[in-house]
């Protein structure tokens, strides 16, 4: 298998030519030996006619043997001629060549076979009824097509080498755009995620080009990704880790029982929230991986409202909270998307509503169509977000002051990560009675247009 374009262009081309030329070459020939078949035929039937003339000119009586004397026997003879008298030529003088192929005269044009040559035979008569005959023989008219045929192809031994120059000189010029593109890849330094961008580039490559422009979009989507991942990591995970070796200094130098132990249990509590930081952080480096990977397909939310809400439902009941599916719409409500992602922002928003929801409240989720479009919400009974609050809650990292609950401000900020994926939205209502809060996504029903934005 030819794994070089260069030499696959190469071999293709000049295949292809020298098929081609191989094919003129054969007609060329074929057509050259019909040509001078009927050549020869014509210049046989004049070859007859002249005799005849001649014969009209020369001393009548036996044929005028003495000029019409026969040609040395001895001598290789290509062309052969008879002059006879009589009716059908059967009987009467007779002067000519004496190997002349056949005996019997026939008018016109036929072949005769004599000692193991073949023969071109054309015969007429004249008016006094002598019958003309005049033969060929059959090598001598192939001996000559061959060397027209041979002269007419000679130009074929200065143009295949000429033609093969051309094409590989062609092939280069024509294989310049890949070779400049490489050098422009290879001079590239491994943080340069720039588009190489289509230019003057030929229209077969820029299908290329505009893939490796959307690779290098989604390595620098990645590459970025993980330097927020890294920077995040570090500034969040800075504070539990000082408050766990404050607490562990105090607890190992402090001689009191209770205050040792309270000491301790800060030391818990900070490796918890130290655990669920970085339970966060992941969450989010998946997104951000999942999206440069790009795996979407048909969706149907209500299929994974009802799986997560089980999953849920042990947390809240032991909270003492109401989790329940309400007002799902009957008809599939699919999006494109990716589901694993889909998973997690609705894993989120449940633990968000069951996190902030007191004891013996509700949780409720919905989901529904309309104009185009999936609505799902999840509304709870807790305390609510103040309106003023309600667009940097999505900001990571950032958390409602007074909540009395403990996060990292990164829930949210994944949930709105996740519903731009795939060219949704996330936005808050107010609650039944101005109490709680409730969170709308708003995503595009697949096959309505809504396309990932991976």
């Amino acid at each position: 298998m030819i794994r070089s374009l260069r030499q696959r262009l190469l071999f293709i081309l000049g295949g292809s030519i020298t098929v081609a030329w191989l094919a003129t070459a054969f007609f060329s020939y074929l057509d050259t030996r019909q040509l001078i078949d009927e050549m020869l035929d014509t210049h046989l039937e004049q070859s007859a006619d002249l005799l005849v003339v001649l014969l009209d000119r020369l001393p009548q009586g036996d044929l005028a043997e003495t000029m019409l004397h026969d040609p040395d026997p001895d001598a290789d003879q290509m062309i052969a001629f008879r002059v006879r008298t009589g009716a059908g030529g059967s009987s009467g003088n007779s002067v000519g060549s004496p190997t002349f192929p056949t005996e019997n005269w026939q008018p016109g044009f036929h072949d005769a076979t004599s000692v193991g040559q073949i023969w071109r035979v054309f015969g007429t008569s004249d008016s006094t009824g002598r019958l003309v005959e005049v033969a060929l023989r059959h090598d001598v008219k192939r001996k000559f097509a061959d060397l027209v045929a041979v002269h007419i192809l000679h130009p074929l031994w200065v143009a295949i080498p000429l033609l093969a120059g051309l094409i590989w000189l062609s092939v280069l010029w024509g294989l310049r755009p890949l070779r400049d593109i490489t050098s422009a890849v290879e001079r590239r330094s491994p943080d340069d995620m720039q588009p190489l961008g289509v230019g003057s580039a030929p229209n077969e490559i820029r299908p290329l080009l505009e893939a490796l422009d959307r690779l290098f979009a989604r390595i620098a989507l990645l590459l970025d990704g993980e330097r927020r991942f890294a920077a995040d990591a570090a500034h969040e995970l800075r504070t539990p880790l000082a408050a766990i070796k404050t607490h562990a200094q105090v607890a190992r130098q402090e001689r009191d029982s209770e205050k040792r132990a309270a000491a301790l249990d800060g030391v818990i509590e900070g490796a918890g929230r130290s655990t669920r930081l970085v339970a966060q952080l992941l969450v989010l480096s998946r997104v951000d991986q999942d999206a440069a990977a790009g795996a979407t397909g048909p969706v149907n939310l209500a299929d994974l409202v009802v799986e997560c809400v089980a999953e849920a439902a042990p947390v809240a009941a032991a909270k003492g909270i109401d989790l329940g599916i309400a007002d799902t719409s009957c008809d599939p409500a699919e999006v494109t998307g990716n589901a694993d992602l889909l998973r997690i922002l609705l894993r989120n928003l449940l633990d968000n509503a069951v996190r902030y929801t007191p004891a013996e409240g509700e949780v409720s989720v919905s989901v529904e169509i309309l104009d185009h479009t999936v609505l799902l919400r999840v509304r709870d009974s807790g305390p609510g977000i103040p309106a003023g609050l309600r667009e940097r809650v999505f900001d990571r990292f950032y958390r409602v002051a007074g909540s009395g609950q403990q996060g990292c401000g990164l829930g949210l900020s994944i949930v709105a990560r996740i519903a731009g994926l795939h060219g949704g939205s996330v936005a808050f209502e107010d609650g039944a009675g101005n109490s709680g809060a409730t969170v709308v996504v708003t995503l595009p029903v697949a096959g309505q247009g809504g396309k990932p934005a991976w």
